[in-house]
């Protein structure tokens, strides 16, 4: 016998107030009473309503009663509908100690949620719902990595961080927000770099959008905290890893080394086992993976991307046995703006983010980690102002 459809339950308090607002809101016209004040209030009844939130209430009201939620969006655009907002605004005031209440109510929900969404420990259901960072590092799982915090302290570096919005000093580290465009194919995939490139919130991410060959559709954004990053002066476009490098290992180790990259990518008619073998041989000899040789290669097979892939994987290798988490670049703005942070090669990150918030860390720091990571942290497998 097929299915029948049924009325969708309905609970009754909720549903019998929101009957009465509604059938309160759409009253008949009722002859004139010839007393002006009277005539004038209710022609103008609806308008009168609207204002005081009569109307988002009865919304509200009625979506309770179905069981709907009072929120809009999901992951990180999950928000309370606007009604929903009104109506408790409306309410709020024929509640006693509702003001003093509400208040407090407020402070600790938005406590709650800034603390999910910068990876802070959360103590209730509302921290546990609210979206989470998407696919970085969260600070939570930073915090577990054993390895000292060893911040810059030049004036430079403090500019940037005035400079950056979402930047902090915190004991724990540089807490920073960032954020990537990427080609959804790259989504939990493993890195060719061994390591991910993040701009800081405030900078423009257009130019990474796939249009002009960089980035992608999918965009990552979120919060993390880096404890012990490499501070060098480089725009955008491979400048920070060339200064990061040879800073590490003397100026011109570099320009040598993407020298030897660059012969690994010529030669249009090269077989790709030719170049695998060619890669592996420059992996080994720069202290890189020899077994990515193949993955690189295959990955990397248009423009100069093999190039790039092959002396940005030497440079995070390089970094992180340097015993630093990322290449911090900055820029100085023009007209006298100052220092900026310009990208940011976070070099403890094995795979490529998910906007479901998977992350990989590169085996160097998982085998840091000194507990288990928080259980809402998804993997696969003191402000200075």
């Amino acid at each position: 016998m097929a299915d029948q459809m049924k009325p969708t339950p309905r609970g009754f308090i909720s549903g019998l107030f929101s009957d009465v607002l509604g059938r309160t809101l759409n009253m008949p016209s009722m002859p004139r009473t010839g007393i002006p004040s009277l005539d004038l209030l209710y022609a103008n009844r609806n308008s009168l309503f609207n204002m005081a939130g009569v109307g988002d209430v009865q919304k509200t009201a009625e979506r309770i009663s179905y069981g709907q939620p009072l929120t809009t969006g999901s992951g990180m655009t999950l928000r309370p509908r606007e009604e929903a907002i009104n109506a408790a605004m409306a309410v709020a005031p024929l509640i006693p100690s509702a003001g003093r209440v509400g208040r407090t109510v407020g402070r600790l929900a938005g406590e709650e949620i800034n603390a999910a969404m910068t990876g802070q420990p959360t103590r209730s259901i509302l921290g546990q719902v609210t979206p989470k960072p998407m696919g970085i590092v969260p600070p939570r799982v930073v915090r577990q990595i054993d390895m000292p915090v060893n911040l810059p302290t030049s004036q430079e570096f403090l500019n940037a961080v005035i400079q950056e919005p979402s930047a902090a000093i915190t004991p724990q580290g540089l807490l920073l927000n960032v954020k990537r465009q990427q080609v959804p194919q790259q989504s939990g995939m493993e890195s060719v770099r061994t390591g991910v490139f993040y701009l800081p919130e405030s900078q423009s991410a257009s130019v990474y959008q796939g249009k002009q060959g960089y980035g992608g559709s999918e965009p990552i954004q979120g919060s993390t905290l880096y404890k012990n990053p490499l501070f060098v002066k480089g725009a955008t476009g491979g400048k920070a890893p060339e200064s990061a490098y040879d800073q590490l290992l003397g100026k011109g180790s570099y320009q040598a080394m993407r020298n030897e990259a660059l012969d690994v990518a010529s030669g249009y008619r090269t077989p790709d086992f030719q170049r695998v073998e060619k890669a592996r041989a420059f992996l080994e000899k720069y202290g890189g993976d020899p077994d990515l040789a193949d993955y690189i290669v295959e990955n990397s097979k248009y423009g100069n991307q093999l190039t790039y892939a092959l002396q940005e994987n030497i440079v995070a290798n390089a970094v992180r046995n340097a015993g630093h988490d990322a290449v911090l670049g900055y820029s100085k703005g023009r007209g006298g703006k100052g220092e900026f942070f310009s990208e940011i090669f976070d070099v403890r990150e094995q795979s490529y983010p998910t906007p479901q918030g998977d992350y990989q860390l590169m085996p160097q720091f998982e085998n840091l980690l000194t507990k288990e990571p928080d259980p809402f942290a998804n993997t696969i497998g003191s402000s200075i102002r």
